[in-house]
C-alpha cells in the first residue's frame, strides 16, 4: 500500500507538497479548494513540477461542501459546473482519480430525494471525467444519512463511480469500519485513515480513538486492498502526523528502505 497526506488548502500548495515529499510520503491527497488552493489561485504547472521533483503521485480531493444535492436545481447545476472546472485543473496536473463527497439537504427533504439529487450530479461528473480521463470517487461524509445502504444506492446507480471509504466517517453513529470494508471490498479504490471517539469527526491519529485498527487492517487484507491510504490527521504540530505515519506504516506492513 502507498501512504499519502493532504495539503492544507489555506496554505501555500507548493510548500505543502514540499513538506509531504520531504517527510517520506508516497503521494499527495491534493485538495483543490479555497482559498489558497482554488483553481483561481493555483499554478497547475508549478504543482505538477513540485510533484515530479519529489517523485510523488497524487489523488484529487474536491471541497467537501459542494452542494451536489441541493434542493435548488440551480445550485446543483452550479456545483457540477464548479466541480468540472476543478476536474480540468486536476487533469492538467496529471491526477487520474478525484473524490467528490456526499451531500445532504436540510431535513425538509427526504433521504430518497437527496440520494436522487446526488445520483444526478455524480452521473454528470462521471460522464465529464470519462471524457477527460479522470475517474470519480464517492466519499460518504459525516451525517447520519451516510450509511452503507445509501452509499450502495449511489454507487449502484452511477456506473463507473468508484468507492472511497473514509474510516473515520465509517466509525460515526455506531458503525463498524471493518464491516464497511468487507461490504465494499470489491469496489474499494481509496481509503482515508484517521480516528475519533465515535461521536465527532475529530481526525485524530490512529490509536487515539475508538477504531479497532488491527481489525480494520485485517479487513483490508481480506479485501486484497493494496492501493492508496491517506493519513487524514490534522494537527498544528505535525510531529503528531509523523508519529501517526509510523503507526499506520506498522499496521499496514509498509516498509521503507
Amino acid at each position: 500500500m502507498k501512504l499519502g497526506y493532504p495539503n492544507h488548502p489555506r496554505r501555500n500548495v507548493i510548500e505543502e507538497i514540499d513538506w509531504i515529499g520531504r517527510n517520506g510520503f508516497d503521494f499527495v491527497d491534493l485538495c483543490l479548494e479555497p482559498d489558497r488552493a482554488s483553481v483561481e489561485a493555483v499554478d497547475t504547472a508549478a504543482v505538477r513540477d513540485a510533484l515530479r521533483r519529489w517523485k510523488l503521485q497524487a489523488v484529487g480531493h474536491t471541497a467537501w461542501y459542494l452542494p451536489i444535492a441541493s434542493p435548488m436545481s440551480q445550485l446543483r447545476r452550479a456545483a457540477v459546473a464548479t466541480a468540472k472546472d476543478y476536474l480540468a485543473a486536476f487533469k492538467s496536473i496529471g491526477v487520474e482519480a478525484v473524490t467528490v463527497h456526499a451531500d445532504w439537504p436540510t431535513g425538509l427533504f427526504t433521504v430518497d430525494e437527496a440520494v436522487a439529487w446526488q445520483i444526478e450530479s455524480l452521473a454528470a461528473l462521471v460522464a465529464e471525467g470519462a471524457e477527460i480521463g479522470i475517474r470519480i470517487m464517492y466519499e460518504a461524509a459525516t451525517k447520519q444519512w451516510d450509511t452503507a445502504e445509501t452509499m450502495a444506492r449511489v454507487l449502484d446507480a452511477v456506473p463507473g463511480l468508484l468507492c472511497h471509504l473514509d474510516l473515520g466517517h465509517c466509525n460515526l453513529f455506531g458503525r463498524d469500519p471493518a464491516a464497511t470494508i468487507d461490504r465494499f471490498a470489491r469496489r474499494l479504490h481509496h481509503v482515508h485513515v484517521h480516528d475519533n471517539d465515535g461521536r465527532s469527526d475529530l481526525h485524530l491519529p490512529p490509536g487515539t480513538g475508538t477504531i479497532d485498527w488491527p481489525a480494520v487492517f485485517r479487513a483490508l487484507a481480506r479485501a486484497h486492498y493494496d492501493r492508496t491510504l491517506t493519513l487524514e490527521v490534522f494537527s498544528s504540530d505535525r510531529d503528531f502526523v509523523l508519529l501517526a505515519k509510523r503507526k499506520v506504516e506498522a499496521y499496514a506492513g509498509i516498509k521503507r528502505g
